[in-house]
């Protein structure tokens, strides 16, 4: 049986009822607001963007970023004049091009920056951008080092400026209504959370992602792209694969982790990190390029009301999901951010009848027990287990697009975005601190009066 309603009714319907007998069938959710809901802007109401970083996740962003009305990019800035060209070929126009992403800063005509650099230049072009009076949409992880994060933070807070961290599962239907069913309490106390995502592909693993042809330090300015790190020669295949690096990625803590932690963090109600993180972890089968980063990494970490078991590998496929476990049911996310199905299997954590154990007394004491038990007990039984709900998404549903209009709404109207610098530094740690407990072979505690990770 399927059904169409809207949040609205479901919330009428069941009136938040924990326990409540479902009957068993499938409900198609109206997904968030997004782009495509939003009618042509006034000429006042446009936003010219600039974009630094026009790489594989830029070139995206960039893409979705103008077909959003009312949104218009005037300029890009890259390192490697070819990113130039393509930025140019995305947008359709001659836009004002640039090596220099402080050109982007002085020019008056742009209103925000989209900021898709790798990163270990999140935080300084971040800071910078909100020192210069432009809102930020920038990619996550938020920060490559835990001290970064809470120096965006005040940059963000002290310039009064809108900075969105692009992690879309914050934006994610299948998340937002796992949070309305929690709250609800659907699920009753919740108490632990299994997060999982797996690839096994070159491809996946970052291992195939060759420079581009041509490139060398005449068409890209290697010295600036290092930035802080250790100078080094000319290295094509750091620049191509800077996520197996730490000096300039965060491993697939900060590529694929933090899609599970804060689609996790949003439905939970997490507002501070971790108190503590154990990772385990190896490089299986990537090592042919000197990576740092495994290629499996797993980890638990604890936090004050619940406890999390992540695992991610790069060596073995498998659906993305996410599982809250709580003592009235437990509630199953299918997929990545743009959500195959949520599932909740209601639990009335009843005996539904006299179990086994006394299977060990004599027949006459055990018959006269189960007796016994269903005149104490049939009564105050449902006539019938509670049976799963599965939610599922009208088709076409782009938790990206929903993720950049939060963003572009936030812009014009000055309201709150739905994953802030706290929100995305929170997310943040919790990658830095699964990173550190893997390297450190230690547990990796969060010390939040001195805002650093104890090993």
């Amino acid at each position: 049986m399927t059904e169409y309603i809207s949040r609205r009714d479901f919330m009428r319907r069941t009136g938040g009822a924990a326990g409540a007998t479902l009957a068993a069938k499938t409900i198609l959710v109206d997904p968030p607001t997004g782009y495509a809901q939003n009618t042509a802007a006034a000429p006042s109401d446009r936003i010219r963007i600039g974009i630094i970083g026009v790489g594989e996740e830029g070139a995206g962003l960039l893409r979705n970023a103008i077909f959003h009305k009312g949104v218009e990019c005037v300029a890009a800035c890259d390192l490697w004049d070819g990113r130039h060209t393509l930025a140019r070929e995305i947008v359709g126009k001659p836009i004002k091009v640039t090596r220099r992403y402080q050109d982007l800063l002085d020019d008056k005509e742009i209103d925000c920056i989209i900021n898709a650099t790798p990163d270990h230049w999140h935080k300084q072009i971040l800071v910078d951008c909100c020192k210069a009076g432009k809102d930020v949409y920038s990619e996550k992880p938020m920060s490559h080092e835990v001290s970064e994060g809470f120096e965006m933070i005040r940059a963000a807070e002290e310039n009064k400026r809108i900075v969105e961290i692009g992690a879309q599962s914050a934006s994610s239907w299948t998340f937002i209504k796992a949070k309305e069913l929690i709250a609800q309490g659907a699920i009753g106390d919740l108490h632990t959370i299994e997060a999982s995502t797996g690839r096994n592909t070159p491809n996946g693993a970052w291992a195939s992602w060759m420079p581009p042809p041509g490139l060398s330090p005449e068409n890209l300015d290697w010295d600036t792209w290092l930035g802080n790190t250790p100078k080094l020669p000319f290295d094509p295949i750091r620049f191509a694969r800077w996520r197996s690096y730490r000096a300039y990625g965060t491993g697939v803590a900060g590529d694929l982790m933090v899609h599970l932690l804060t689609g996790m963090h949003l439905a939970a109600g997490v507002t501070a990190p971790p108190q503590r993180a154990l990772a385990v972890g190896a490089l299986y089968v990537f090592k042919e390029d000197g990576r740092e980063a495994p290629d499996v990494h797993h980890v638990l970490y604890d936090y004050p009301n619940f406890k999390v078991i992540i695992k991610l590998m790069l060596t073995c496929e498998f659906n993305q999901g996410t599982k809250f476990y709580g003592t009235r049911g437990l509630l199953e996310v299918n997929g990545g951010p743009e959500g195959e199905s949520l599932t909740l299997t209601p639990q009335d954590g009843m005996d539904h009848d006299p179990g086994w154990y006394q299977q060990g007394y004599p027949q006459a004491m055990r018959e006269a027990y189960e007796k016994q038990w269903h005149l104490e007990h049939d009564a105050q039984l449902p006539k019938e287990k509670p049976q799963p709900v599965v939610y599922k998404n009208p088709a076409g549903h782009d938790p990206w697009g929903i993720h950049m209009q939060n963003f572009f709404d936030a812009v014009r109207s000055r309201k709150p975005v739905v994953e802030d610098c706290v929100f995305g530094n929170n997310t943040a740690i919790a990658c830095h601190m699964a990173n550190a407990s893997y390297y450190q072979q230690s547990i990796a505690v969060w010390d939040a009066a001195a805002q650093k990770i104890q090993t």
